[in-house]
């Protein structure tokens, strides 16, 4: 009632001919699933990029938007822009105006001492003691 050697060897060929052919198709369906991932990660980075391309489109018409409001702005407004002719005249006035402020800002940092050097000095030691 035993198998023959023979008969054993061939159950054993036919089990690896199925387990190999069972390795196949899942080798088979690993890589078709690798490939649809690929094709996804790619589908979700273009509904990205697709996303940031309507945001930077709708900032961009909103700045349109602003600047077309502001130049209607602008053509409403008298175009009376011109520098008056005093401006350049004032120019030296303003620079001497500068050059005030910077002397009494430095006469501010220096200290002003009516005491000589040495009368200086002999404070130093005597706070010194």
């Amino acid at each position: 009632m035993t198998d023959s050697p023979k008969d054993e060897l061939e159950k054993l060929q036919e089990l690896r001919a199925e387990l190999e052919s069972k390795l196949a198709a899942i080798d088979a369906d690993q890589k078709r699933v690798e490939e649809n991932i690929v094709i996804l990660r790619e589908k979700a980075a273009i509904r990205e990029l697709e996303k940031k391309v309507r945001e930077k489109q709708d900032a961009l018409a909103a700045l349109s938007f602003k600047k077309n409001e502001l130049e209607e702005k602008l053509k409403q407004e008298p175009k009376e822009f011109s520098m008056p002719e005093d401006i350049p005249k004032a120019k030296p006035e303003i620079e001497s105006k500068k050059d005030v402020a910077k002397t009494e800002k430095e006469e501010e940092q220096k200290p002003v001492s009516e005491e000589t050097p040495e009368e200086q000095d002999s404070k130093k030691k005597l706070r010194f003691f």
